[in-house]
């Protein structure tokens, strides 16, 4: 059964094995520290952010899709549906006016090492607002890259559901919404055992696993989008009892790397995240590229996000409910009222940041809104997306048919993603593909997953990575 919607996880397990002194070069600090977008102004070399701190917004909340890693469905794919759009979309990587201008690339791997992971929390002098649900300070993983990818990033938002009420929020379990349970010795070693495009092997992760990757550790429970306060001394029961500051994390963290990681000398970045952290890529993805600016390669990746409006399933009769359609995730309301978020810029622009073509990964996909190239990963029967409907792991025939007329119903809706979208699309109910060790080696027809990610990464303007699979 599907574990409660509050709650997780799909979360790459580290284990802490040794304390290292803090890194000398990370807490050297020479003059006067630089400030941050917490105190209104951006460091050198970074966009200024939009600074919203101190709103404490009354609230609140939804039951979010849970982070939970579902079986891979039995039947393998069929065939590749691998095309070439010939459309052209607006794109954020063009300087004329439509036509994609991010350069190809080949990923070589001269020189290269595999550099331990350690653990950064983000100094509350200079990132006051940049906190979990409970207050402790956000924190991101970092694994510095080598050799002739010492330039290349791979920036990944974890996965991990998210809360709507006080109660659903003070039930997930501490790493869900809290740093405590990590030691305070910043800049520490860690064991990592990531999986997939994360991955430190050549052997599972050839085009990646010598890039910088840092993964952004996932304690806010809002998506990545939202950015209120806990109000002091709020009642239990209250949803003001937490803090939702999963957009200001990103900003805080982006802003760091960029200080203290040489992020500003990157050539490539990868911004990417799974699940919860699949919608974030989408709420940050054009601000992050932004900010990085005079990076020459800037693209992104959406895994386990990608849902579609349909009825819920009605046990009664075994079909789809009479009432019609209804979105995947949380509620857009109780979103707005617990989290105070706010998704891609351009979009609210357009339609009003409520507007469910914002809020939704299939219709914002169909805009041409979120303009960096973007890589949507998706799994056409996500097991997540059918407990959102009232299908908990297809028991008996009627839910099984019912599953397989919600994944046509997300093939109905692919032609409508505008060209600047890569698509790999797997005829599968697991919940997210790219950082499970299993999920990595899906394949449809002779393209595998990992093929089709280093294929589209190396030219994206090619369009030529439509990889649909079929019952």
């Amino acid at each position: 059964m599907k574990p409660p919607a509050d709650h997780r996880t799909n979360r790459s397990p580290l284990t802490i094995v040794t304390i290292a002194a803090a890194l000398a070069a990370l807490a050297a600090c020479g003059g006067p520290r630089p400030t941050t977008e917490d105190s209104g102004s951006a460091p050198t070399d970074v966009a200024p952010f939009d600074d919203a701190s101190n709103i404490d917004a009354s609230a609140s909340r939804d039951a979010a899709a849970s982070d939970t890693g579902a079986s891979v469905d039995g039947g393998v794919a069929q065939d590749t549906g691998v095309g070439r759009d010939t459309g052209v979309g607006r794109d954020a990587a063009s300087s004329d006016g439509g036509a994609c201008a991010i350069p190809p690339v080949a990923i070589t791997h001269a020189g290269a090492t595999i550099a331990p992971t350690i653990v950064r929390f983000l100094d509350q002098g200079m990132y006051p607002n940049s906190v979990c649900n409970d207050g402790t300070p956000a924190a991101f993983f970092v694994r510095r890259g080598s050799g002739d990818a010492s330039r290349r990033w791979v920036i990944y938002l974890e996965g991990g559901g998210a809360c709507l009420t006080a109660d659903g929020c003070a039930a997930r379990p501490q790493e869900l919404s809290s740093t405590a349970g990590i030691p305070r010795m910043d800049g520490q070693t860690v064991a990592q055992t990531w999986f997939g495009v994360l991955s430190s092997d050549a052997a599972v992760n050839p085009d990646f696993y010598d890039a910088n990757v840092v993964l952004l550790n996932y304690c806010s429970s809002d998506l990545w989008s939202g950015d209120v306060g806990a109000t002091p001394g709020a009642p239990a029961g209250n949803i003001r009892r937490f803090h939702f500051r999963g957009k200001r994390i990103v900003r805080s963290v982006i802003a760091e790397l960029i200080r203290s990681h040489g992020l500003s000398d990157a050539r490539e970045v990868f911004f990417m995240g799974s699940s919860a952290g699949g919608a974030g890529t989408l709420a940050n993805i054009d601000e992050t590229r932004a900010t990085l600016a005079s990076v020459p390669r800037f693209i992104g990746m959406t895994d386990g996000a990608f849902g579609v409006e349909y009825p819920a399933y009605d046990p009664a009769t075994g079909r789809e409910s009479a009432a019609g359609p209804v979105p995947t995730g949380p509620s857009i309301t109780e979103r707005f009222t617990a989290w105070n978020p706010s998704g891609d810029a351009s979009c609210a622009a357009r339609f009003g940041a409520m507007n469910i073509e914002c809020n939704i990964a299939s219709r914002l996909l169909a805009t041409d809104e979120i303009s960096t190239p973007l890589l949507v990963v998706d799994s056409q029967m996500d097991s997540n997306q059918l407990g959102d409907f009232g299908v908990n792991n297809p028991a008996n025939a009627s839910m099984q048919a019912f599953a397989q007329r919600y994944a046509a119903a997300k093939r109905a809706v692919f032609p409508s993603l505008r060209p600047q979208y890569g698509l790999f699309s797997l005829f599968s109910t697991t919940h997210v593909l790219i950082n499970k060790r299993d999920a990595w080696s899906s394949r449809v027809g002779a393209t595998t997953l990992p093929a089709a990610i280093g294929q589209w990464y190396r030219d994206p303007c090619a369009r030529t990575v439509r990889v649909i699979d079929t019952p």
